[in-house]
């Protein structure tokens, strides 16, 4: 029975995010590896552990509802198996109730005892109405309290939505090997509804795939290294940073690679880009990218930003500091249970480690671009005023020569234009889901004197 084995192996993935650690899209990349799928059957599991993870504080609260036993009362096999069920029977309306409910059943007698499965069949048969238990959100509450404070009540709301949205899927072209014209001309030839992103032209989102079915791998093109996946306010930040062929750049907090790469583009593989990052697992996901998309200037070293002496300077350093993640829930579904309050100070101590450390390297008149997915001031636009006001031979250059007049039009017509604006000018643009049509990103350009 291929529903049960699919549920089986969800439920899997969802044990490893929650006692490993483990990041959502690499626990299922491994789980896909060790079991043969069909592309349908993928796209299931897929949904049900993003699904399951985008939604688990309220998810847990629906559980605890229907349930005489706590959760942490119960093994954690049970506990991802409920979220999964739950995921079901609030989300997926097209599934009828009888085959979550026996299915469920099944995987807890086969990972648990039959009492396990009694349990199951009770709690699950408990559950009445998708109208009263449907969550509102899955986003911590001291989190939520922040983002009122920053943003008010109002933003605060679009945010939770955004929050909650299933990511398009954004390619970047390898302006290199094709123009991102003829990358939508392949796309729209083969059945694919694509659009232009306006904030990097670079970027396609895929709105419909159309005939082409199975993951990004067997799509037209990604085996001649015509594209790679990467997010579009992502992929601003290499256009901020401007790199020019012959170059000597350092990406300090490198892994998975998707700027180095993009850099190493831009600079039309001449110069060197070092990819540094502590992590040798993640680090080793850069090589066969780099094989494929066809550059030779982007090599990797094993190093802690914050400590890093390397043997030369540079023309350019980019620092995509490690952050909270907030502005990038939607599409980082185990963050919402990974990130604790008291994360965020131990964070902006290592932000500005990397700062103070990176600056010893930069040339005189080089560019250092500081980056976070984050939403949150202190590991931002305070992270750049702390650093301006003890490194004086450093000053803020404005962005607006990086940006598109396409989306400049666009912003221009939202209400936070004036706000946008004072942003770009001041070299530290916040990019808010809510306001500016893209991932939370915050982008800050630092030139050194001459």
């Amino acid at each position: 029975m291929q529903g049960l084995a699919s549920r089986k192996i969800a439920v899997e993935v969802l044990m490893k995010v929650e006692l490993e650690g483990a990041f959502a899209n690499l626990a299922l990349q491994s789980a896909f590896k060790q079991h043969s799928l069909s592309e349908r059957d993928r796209a299931f599991v897929t949904a049900l552990v993003q699904g399951a993870t985008r939604h688990i504080v309220e998810l847990d609260r629906v559980i605890e509802q229907h349930s005489t036993r706590p959760l942490a009362k119960m093994t954690p096999a049970l506990r991802a198996l409920l979220r999964c069920a739950f995921f079901q029977l609030i989300y997926m309306d097209d599934i009828p109730v009888s085959a979550v409910v026996n299915t469920a059943v099944q995987i807890a007698r086969k990972t648990g005892h039959e009492g396990s499965a009694r349990f199951t069949n009770g709690v699950l048969r408990s559950f009445k109405s998708k109208a009263d238990s449907k969550p509102d959100y899955s986003v911590p509450e001291w989190l939520v309290e922040r983002w009122r404070m920053n943003f008010g009540e109002e933003e605060t709301e679009a945010l939770l939505k955004h929050s909650q949205e299933i990511p398009t899927l954004t390619l970047r072209v390898n302006e290199s090997a094709i123009t991102p014209e003829g990358m939508m001309r392949i796309f729209t030839e083969k059945g694919m509804k694509v659009e232009q992103s306006k904030l990097v032209p670079s970027c396609l989102n895929i709105l419909d795939k159309g005939p082409v079915s199975g993951p990004v791998s067997k799509m037209p093109g990604y085996s001649e290294g015509l594209f790679a996946v990467q997010d579009e306010a992502s992929a601003l930040v290499a256009l901020v940073v401007a790199p020019s062929p012959g170059q000597t750049i350092l990406d300090l907090c490198s892994a998975p690679g998707g700027k180095a790469l993009h850099m190493g583009e831009l600079m039309e593989n001449k110069g060197r880009v070092l990819a540094a990052d502590v992590n040798q697992k993640r680090l080793n996901l850069i090589a066969p990218e780099r094989r494929r998309l066809g550059l030779t200037n982007v090599e990797t070293v094993q190093a802690d930003g914050r400590y890093f002496i390397p043997q030369t300077t540079f023309d350019s350093i980019l620092i995509d500091a490690p952050c909270t993640g907030t502005g990038v829930i939607n599409r980082r579904t185990d963050l919402s249970q990974r990130r604790k309050k008291e994360d965020l100070d131990e964070l902006i101590e290592i932000q500005r480690e990397l700062l103070n450390n990176a600056a010893r390297f930069l040339k005189p008149g080089g560019v250092l671009v500081y980056s976070t997915c984050s939403m949150e001031p202190e590991e931002n636009r305070q992270n750049i005023e702390e650093f301006l006001r003890t490194h004086h031979e450093y000053r803020a250059e404005p962005l607006w020569d990086y940006l598109n007049s396409g989306i400049i039009s666009l912003w221009k017509e939202e209400p936070h234009w004036q706000e946008t604006s004072e942003q770009i000018e001041s070299g530290m643009l916040q990019l808010l889901p809510s306001r500016h049509s893209s991932s939370g990103f915050f982008i800050s350009r630092l030139r050194r004197d001459s």
